[in-house]
């Protein structure tokens, strides 16, 4: 798991093994002009519709942030062993456009977050806190659709709903997607996110919205439901203890560079 949230920050790249003009440097370990572009080739497509000189910048920084791992790595004499990169190599090599050398990096930085990061801890108070000041996100409603192919017909539909006609007999006699047999019910729907651009509040008929060009559709929400905290806490309890590790990992980071300049 802590591969899998490093390896995003950290789109670590290789030594060119060329003569390159030589743009920066940390611990004097230099970092090399074919170096930052390889490294822009490799972010480029998480990155689409950034500017030239955003990516130049972040490619920098990843590449600031891998000589301070390489060099921390190397102070506190912690490797990688070829049994630990094989095995890891095995698992991704069909999976990516990273070498091993890129790899072997990736594995370094891990080995450094665990053993800075081993001590860091989650108290009951926060993760307590953090469910109080984000309970929309445990907070769903339930909510019904009735499709129509017209806006005509969608005014007419949303205001015999709003007179207090019955929503499952509209359903059958003018939703044109009946596919799934569930009689409109779209699920219970987080209230923290938008669904069809609109607020989600329970008991509410919300006015047609049309959807791309292929007919509207009239929303109906029903009663809304707020998870038990027992029910999330250890959820929560690891997003904060993750988020923890995260944070102080790159604060370390950054020190490393410091250091190094």
């Amino acid at each position: 798991m802590i591969l899998l949230l490093i390896l995003p920050v950290f789109a670590l790249s290789i030594l060119s093994g060329c003569s390159s003009k030589q743009i920066a440097s940390i611990h004097g370990i230099p970092i090399t002009q074919a170096e930052l572009e390889r490294e822009k080739a490799l972010l480029k497509d998480n990155f689409r519709g950034i500017s030239d000189e955003e990516l130049t910048k972040t490619a920098l920084e990843n590449l600031k942030a891998k000589k301070a791992v390489e060099y921390e790595a190397q102070k506190e004499r912690i490797t990688v062993t070829d049994e630990e990169l094989n095995s890891a190599w095995q698992n991704i090599k069909d999976k990516t456009k990273l070498t091993k050398e890129d790899l072997k990096g990736i594995l370094l930085s891990d080995k450094l977050f665990n053993k800075y990061t081993k001590d860091i801890t989650v108290n009951p108070e926060e993760v307590k806190k953090f469910y109080e000041a984000h309970k929309d996100y445990y907070t769903t409603v339930k909510v019904y659709e009735i499709s129509v192919r017209d806006k005509d017909t969608s005014d007419m539909v949303y205001q015999k709903l709003k007179d207090g006609e019955d929503f499952s007999k509209l359903f059958e006699q003018y939703s044109i997607d009946k596919i799934n047999g569930n009689g409109g019910f779209m699920g219970d729907i987080p209230v923290s996110q938008k669904f069809f651009g609109v607020s989600l509040k329970p008991n509410t008929i919300y006015e047609p919205i049309p959807v791309n060009n292929e007919g509207y559709i009239i929303l109906k929400t029903a009663e809304q439901t707020v998870k038990p905290f027992d029910e999330v806490k250890d959820g929560i309890e690891l997003y904060l203890l993750n988020k923890k590790k995260i944070d102080f990992y790159h604060q370390k980071i950054k020190e490393w560079e410091g250091d190094g300049n």
